[in-house]
């Protein structure tokens, strides 16, 4: 039998979630050297059904399965990175191929592709599923969310309504109404005519989406939409969002932090900004372009180890974000502390000297200077910067100069920069916008 020593799942399948976030509640509370101690035997669970089971993983744990064998401690740095190539190439070959791993507990994961070509994993649901429910019912726990309440839920999904919210959260406390949209098919304007409908109390949505919404909403004449919490997932938050929402709605943007291949990842402290890493279910390691682990403060490459990966096995999978650490928090939860997910690495641009730098880049960058809607960044192979913007009459040929100028200033001197003005931004990647981005590609070319 596949077994995994955190958490434990031997409540009945009714109340697995239950039992199982009352664990996860338990381990955010413990001190640091106990849930070490847990998570390495957690790790060295995986680490031993991945070598007897995945014949991708048996090949890269050859030269550690005396230790393995012997159950002596494997150190998650020692082990080689897995890359998002390596995850393409290995195929099948990654699967766990064990009879107690049966098909109909499998469900199957593939990314967006909106940074690259998109990957697909397996996900093992006897596992899986109690661990994402309980770490969504935690979530609302944490922010005192009254489940009874009308949840809308702005995204890349079919409309629909239901009473619960899901995630099992209507097991104990209530059925409140949770209403979808799409992001896609429904504009911004239309979709903040439907919130005025049905006047929700909890908004999930999008970073773009939640801006765009509460500009539209301070934009107008009369009445006032309050929300008391908007949910951001699926891009950067920045100050001027929550700034801009608390403004349109009086409300607060709790971010969570999440991914298609291993589910959810952080959630933001009850009390802080910053977000804590659900290290129950997944090993997060920030490491420098060398490998090395990075201290606190200092942004490096995101790793992922899902501790439930029984499936197809995630070990220190390279998802392409970046972050940095954070001290430890004064809120009571002793998980370990993000202070800020600088996105994807296609935000960063290349410097003359061939350095990256991360684009910090608002939209009163750009209205200091010309009425600019929307924005894109693009850099080219050469290192040629183009960017993109809307605005709602044709800009004067001094305006975009001086918005050059700008952007030189801000993103770094030395860079060659000219800035288009279009009526409509491609966006490419769907709902999953990225305004700063790097192609392999010369202006023009393909």
């Amino acid at each position: 039998m596949i077994e995994t020593p955190f958490p434990r799942f031997d409540a009945p399948l009714g109340s697995r979630a239950d039992d199982v976030a009352r664990q996860l509640a338990a381990h955010a509370a413990m001190d640091g050297p106990a849930r070490h101690a847990l998570l390495q035997r957690q790790l060295a669970s995986l680490l031993g059904h991945a070598r007897a089971a995945s014949p991708f993983w048996a090949r890269r744990l050859a030269r550690f399965e005396a230790s393995l064998r012997s159950g002596r401690t494997v150190r998650l740095s020692d082990l080689p990175i897995l890359t998002r190539r390596d995850l393409q190439r290995a195929g099948a070959s990654m699967r766990a191929r064990s009879a107690e791993i049966a098909p109909r507990d499998l469900l199957a994961a593939r990314t967006s592709g909106s940074t690259g070509r998109p990957v697909e994993v397996l996900r093992y649901l006897p596992f899986y599923a109690p661990v994402h429910v309980a770490i969504a019912m935690l979530e609302h726990r944490w922010h005192q969310r009254d489940t009874g309440s009308t949840l809308a839920v702005i995204k890349d999904a079919p409309d629909a309504e239901q009473r619960g919210w899901g995630w099992g959260a209507e097991r104990t406390e209530g059925a409140g109404l949770r209403a979808v949209r799409n992001l896609i098919e429904h504009s911004p304007e239309a979709l903040l005519a439907w919130l005025d409908e049905i006047a929700p109390r909890y908004l999930s949505t999008t970073p773009t989406m939640a801006l765009r919404l509460a500009q539209l909403a301070l934009s107008r004449p009369g009445g006032v939409l309050r929300i008391e919490q908007v949910v951001t997932f699926g891009e950067l938050v920045t100050d001027q969002l929550r700034e801009t929402v608390r403004a349109a709605f009086g409300a607060k943007v709790v971010d969570v932090y999440s991914c298609e291949e291993l589910g959810w990842i952080a959630l933001q402290c009850p009390r802080h900004e910053h977000l804590h890493v659900m290290s129950a279910s997944v090993l997060l390691e920030i490491v420098d372009g060398s490998g090395r682990p990075c201290p606190a403060g200092r942004p490096g490459r995101v790793l992922l180890t899902g501790l439930h990966s029984h499936a197809m096995p995630l070990i220190r999978y390279e998802i392409g974000d970046h972050a940095q650490w954070g001290a430890p928090c004064d809120c009571g939860i002793r998980l370990p502390v993000l202070a800020r997910i600088w996105g994807r690495e296609r935000s960063f641009l290349r410097m003359p000297d061939g350095s990256y730098r991360i684009a910090r880049l608002t939209g009163e960058h750009w209205r200091r200077v010309a009425p600019v809607g929307e924005y894109k960044v693009v850099q080219y192979a050469d290192g040629q910067i183009e960017a993109f913007v809307t605005a709602p009459r044709r800009l004067e040929a001094v305006e975009l100069e001086r918005l050059a100028a700008m952007l030189t200033q801000v993103l770094g001197e030395g860079l060659r920069v000219i800035v288009t003005q279009t009526d409509r931004i491609d966006w490419d990647a769907r709902w999953k916008r990225t305004d700063v981005i790097r192609l392999n590609r010369l202006r023009g070319g393909s």
